[in-house]
């Protein structure tokens, strides 16, 4: 008989709904029974739940949803839990073996209010499973000293592989910018992104080189905010803000520069993707993108909030072709060791087998 694992999801826009589904493929190709719960939409694209459970941390949403999981766990050989609330659900179910996968942090400036509870909560959940795996060393290392420590474990996600659908004349082309240098930006418009400082770089490069043009695909609960700094900025055409999009592979493909400004991550796919696909990075040295992306070697580092620094970082690329087709050519070979799909799968596999026994 086949082995079972119920995935478990709580609502997601971004990486961890494609991570989840690379993981579910891959589970299925080794002869696992997966079966994925989760919110109403949140794998559309990418072949949909298959048990509709509405994921919170509000007591009435965790009770609910905790009674659905431990149903559903019966026939289950593991449960693996995705992100926060997911994990604390899974963990009010009482279903075993059960693992979760920490992806980020909880954040002031995306939390709230909510903040103080959300961090307690997040420094127990370890204590309450089996097995925990941190999607990088910076994750693991935030859990020093809590409950279930001992039982962390650090595997890099993965997403889809970057697969482009339109070379990048097309798609200078459908963008409008012909042979203009093009700087790809890929980011939910959410705090953590910190677009608002991508933006002021985008003013200093665009000061310096009025031909440059940027995109930026991704929407989000800021939206409206990104906007109207766009035009505060008076960025005009030289920043394109193109929404939400269910892949952005041919954007990264065609750039000259892939940038991201964000103040915290944990293993951004996005970066993965860039380097996948052999283009030259300008990222903040946040969460494990250091241990991927290291300065001058596979591609620029920035601090975050910093504006001119990431200027810099662009219009130092954008200046040397030579040494950024280097920097991506190192920077792919890094991340085709790391990032492959079928690392991330056996390794998981191994982790499930490990508290199966």
């Amino acid at each position: 008989m086949a082995d079972r694992a119920l995935l478990v999801l709580g609502p997601s826009a971004g990486g961890i709904r494609r991570h989840v589904a690379v993981l579910r493929d891959g589970l299925r190709d080794l002869g696992w029974q997966v079966v994925v719960a989760g919110p109403a939409g949140v794998l559309d694209g990418l072949g949909g739940v298959e048990h509709e459970v509405p994921i919170g941390t509000s007591p009435v949403a965790v009770a609910r949803s905790a009674r659905t999981l431990r149903t559903l766990a019966r026939d289950a050989d593991v449960v693996h839990a995705h992100g926060l609330k997911a994990g604390l659900c899974a963990a009010a179910s009482g279903a075993r073996p059960r693992l979760m996968t920490v992806h980020n942090v909880v954040l002031d400036d995306a939390a709230g209010r909510s903040a103080p509870l959300l961090r307690r909560i997040e420094r127990l959940l370890p204590g309450r499973m089996d097995r925990t795996i941190a999607v990088s060393a910076d994750i693991a290392r935030t859990f020093a000293g809590a409950p279930g420590e001992e039982r962390i474990t650090v595997i890099a996600p993965a997403g889809p592989m970057p697969t482009p659908r339109r070379d990048a004349v097309t798609v200078r082309r459908d963008l409008g910018i012909g042979d203009a240098p093009l700087v790809t930006v890929v980011a939910r418009m959410h705090p953590q992104k910190d677009l608002p400082t991508l933006l002021a770089a985008a003013r200093r490069v665009l000061d310096a080189r009025p031909e440059v043009r940027f995109v930026v695909v991704g929407g989000g609960p800021l939206e409206d905010e990104v906007r109207a700094e766009h035009a505060r900025l008076g960025l005009g055409d030289g920043v394109q803000l193109l929404g939400a999009r269910p892949s952005a592979a041919d954007e990264l493909a065609a750039a000259d520069v892939v940038a991201l400004s964000s103040i915290w991550e944990g293993s951004p796919l996005v970066v993965a993707e860039a380097l996948l696909l052999a283009r030259p990075v300008a990222v903040t040295a946040v969460g494990a993108v250091p241990e991927v992306v290291q300065d001058g070697v596979t591609g620029r580092l920035v601090p975050p909030r910093e504006p001119a620094a990431l200027a810099d970082a662009i219009l130092d690329l954008l200046a040397d072709p030579a040494t950024a087709r280097r920097l991506a050519e190192a920077g792919h070979a890094v991340a085709a060791e790391r990032f492959a799909p079928e690392v991330l799968i056996r390794a998981v596999e191994r982790t499930y087998r490990e508290v199966m026994r």
